[in-house]
């Protein structure tokens, strides 16, 4: 009876039936580099194996990672194309261009309260009143920010550029 130690030499398909995969599985891993043949056909079972066990825990070799890595950035890559040309995401220009437009009205409506509340606060001499009616003019100038449709034409973004 031979005994197998971990340089017994097997062949491709003898390793492929050891380790549960397919003979072509085999000579994948060793074209991509992901197992190496002592001679033509044939491998080291204990090396063998223990890249196959890291292949598979996903620890394999430095360049099974970067491959990986590449596939997944690839895979997001594609994922964000798919995205935009479903309007699902923006350029970060639009996003700060809407940013500004918004920001630019809040601050027109916050900077409203003053001429608002000045004639509600005029003659005020309760301190709760006064801070009452002027914390309820600010909310209504940010609900009033918050609901007004954002209008982006040409005027729009010349001011918001200003």
């Amino acid at each position: 009876m031979t005994t197998i130690t971990h340089e017994t030499i097997v062949t491709e398909s003898a390793l492929a039936a050891l380790a549960g995969v397919s003979a072509r599985r085999i000579r994948q891993l060793i074209e991509a580099g992901d197992l190496e043949r002592v001679a033509p056909g044939r491998l080291a079972l204990g090396p063998s194996m223990r890249q196959l066990i890291d292949l598979a825990a996903g620890s394999g070799s430095e360049l099974q990672r970067e491959r990986t890595r590449a596939v997944r950035a690839q895979a997001d890559m594609r994922e964000l194309e798919l995205a935009k040309a479903r309007g699902q995401v923006a350029s970060i220009d639009d996003f700060q261009r809407v940013t500004t437009a918004r920001n630019a009205v809040i601050r027109i409506n916050m900077l409203n309260v003053v001429q608002r509340a000045a004639l509600q606060l005029v003659a005020e001499t309760d301190e709760r009143v006064f801070k009452q009616k002027l914390r309820a003019e600010i909310t209504l100038a940010l609900q009033s920010a918050a609901e007004q449709p954002l209008q982006l034409d040409a005027a729009d973004e010349a001011e918001v550029e200003a």
